[in-house]
């Protein structure tokens, strides 16, 4: 489930149904979308619409330091959204719009990490609403970020040595 972004060098044709969502979400016409058009699109599935963090994340996958993106990263990006929901769903075993930290860890041993039994407990808690859990775009915002810090921590450990010194 990890993401490989790739910054978009031409315009590949797509799925009809991915180009219509893209100039209906390209509000200024730009012909790209920023964080601020994201989230005006994207809805999680308790009614809320998505951060804000959430969505500059998203845009920060494939942006390539423009803070925002064509319909080749758009596709991209669509296409992980839709991982994430359906590993979302899939673990919201009561259909209540929110994942436990049980649920979490399941969903993350799924998607290739090995972390500690705490480790969800503590994602749970940091990103999370008392007493429900992880939304969908608490859930996405996690994934992101443990992606994020994992790719930064295979850079630090090109041997796999499984540890890191900084001078830092």
């Amino acid at each position: 489930m990890a993401y490989q972004p790739h910054p978009p060098h031409h315009q590949h044709h797509h799925d009809p149904q991915i180009t219509a969502w893209f100039m209906a979400v390209d509000q200024d016409r730009s012909g790209r979308i920023q964080a601020h058009e994201l989230q005006s699109a994207l809805m999680s599935s308790n009614g809320r619409r998505f951060s804000d963090t959430a969505c500059r994340l998203m845009i920060g996958m494939y942006d390539n330091g423009t803070k925002a993106i064509d319909i080749n990263g758009f596709a991209q990006l669509f296409t992980y959204i839709n991982q994430w929901i359906d590993t979302f769903k899939r673990f919201d075993s009561n259909g209540s719009g929110f994942i436990d930290q049980f649920e979490l860890a399941k969903a993350l041993k799924l998607m290739g990490y090995n972390f500690s039994p705490n480790f969800a407990d503590i994602i749970v808690k940091k990103f999370g609403r008392l007493g429900t859990g992880l939304a969908v775009d608490e859930f996405i915002l996690s994934c992101i970020l443990i992606h994020n810090l994992t790719a930064s921590f295979r850079q630090k450990d090109p041997h796999f040595q499984r540890v890191i010194t900084s001078s830092n």
